[in-house]
């Protein structure tokens, strides 16, 4: 049967692109609505009746990414062994985007949301306001990734983020070093205050001074781990070691560090998050902490399959990460290629 992911390839568009012209959910140009629609009829797909009760409503913030990419194939992958119909949105962390999709979303007939919000902090009761009223009192079940929710009207797949940024910080400290930088998420996200906090706990517990002027942001691209590097850099050049809140800035952050004549990992090393594929595939590999994507998007979709069957669920799920130690941390690390998820 043919799916969004085939119109997206006939229509040669970003699977984004498709589902915001077959749901209404986004702006595309007159041309683009056209050609999606054109294929969508040449390969046989119908959009999927959306007074359907099996719907499901998915926000992530970059659907591009193969870190999200992984954890909608779990999500996708279990839903659609039940027959249910997946309709998700593209927030790229911007949260007037994702209200604009809730908005949109909460007029369908559903049967749960799943969300990896970019809620500021400061506005969170007032969200969760919001989703309780458009969906927990109209019993749909909510959903967050990423993060542990203390509320009893959501459910959450909490990652411990400063649990991870710790461990990820310890191991770097374990090589011998002291002047340690750290490249954050977004400011203001819950998960990028964790960081920093797992960061500064890690260093404190082995008395390291925190130093702020080690500290720069990111928005989680390739791109902004470069920049961030070359902003430390004009502020203070002489850190040896670098934690990067997500795989694609560490990325980033080695090719500016090459860029200053500087080698990884002779003379600065780094340590990601994440476990990206790609991460396995760079020279010098890529030092990482291991999150189960693919796992974070199947415990989602079975939280709402058992809340359908009325299955007692936690509402808290805690998922294991683990520390992947490869070259650019330890020179002679194995360096196995990692051939899946990508």
């Amino acid at each position: 049967m043919a799916g969004m992911r085939d119109v997206a390839k006939e229509a040669g568009v970003a699977l984004s692109t498709v589902s915001f012209v077959l749901s209404g959910t986004g702006y595309a140009s007159p041309e683009v609505i056209k050609k999606v629609k054109e294929a969508a009829k040449q390969i046989g797909y119908k959009v999927p009746d959306t007074k359907n009760k099996n719907t499901i409503a998915v926000l992530l913030p970059v659907i591009t990414s193969s870190f999200y990419s992984n954890v909608l194939s779990g999500i996708e992958n279990t839903f659609a062994e039940k027959g249910y119909t997946v309709l998700f949105g593209n927030s790229g962390f911007d949260f007037e985007k994702e209200m604009q999709f809730i908005k949109t979303v909460k007029k369908q007939a559903l049967s749960g949301i799943i969300l990896s919000s970019a809620y500021p902090v400061e506005k969170e009761n007032e969200y969760f306001k919001l989703l309780k009223k458009d969906f927990a009192d109209r019993n749909i079940p909510v959903v967050f990734l990423e993060s542990h929710v203390e509320s009893d009207e959501f459910f959450s797949i909490n990652i411990d983020c400063y649990k991870n940024a710790f461990i990820a910080t310890e191991h770097l400290i374990k090589q011998n070093h002291k002047c340690i930088a750290h490249i954050s998420g977004p400011p203001g996200k819950q998960t990028t205050m964790q960081r920093i906090d797992g960061y500064k706990a890690a260093l404190e517990s082995y008395d390291i001074v925190y130093d702020e002027s080690l500290v720069s942001s990111g928005d989680y691209s390739p791109n902004s781990g470069f920049i961030a590097i070359k902003n430390l850099m004009n502020k203070r050049s002489d850190f040896t070691a670098l934690f990067a809140a997500n795989d694609q800035m560490a990325i980033g952050a080695m090719k500016a560090i090459k860029s200053y004549g500087k080698s990884v990992p002779n003379d600065i090393i780094i340590i990601g998050n994440d476990n990206l594929a790609v991460s396995s595939l760079i020279t010098p590999s890529l030092s990482t902490i291991n999150v189960p994507t693919y796992q974070m998007g199947h415990t989602a979709a079975k939280i709402i399959l058992d809340t359908q069957q009325e299955i007692p669920c936690e509402k808290t799920y805690n998922l294991e990460c683990n520390l992947i130690i490869r070259q650019s941390t330890e020179p002679y690390a194995n360096n196995e290629w990692e051939l899946f998820g990508w």
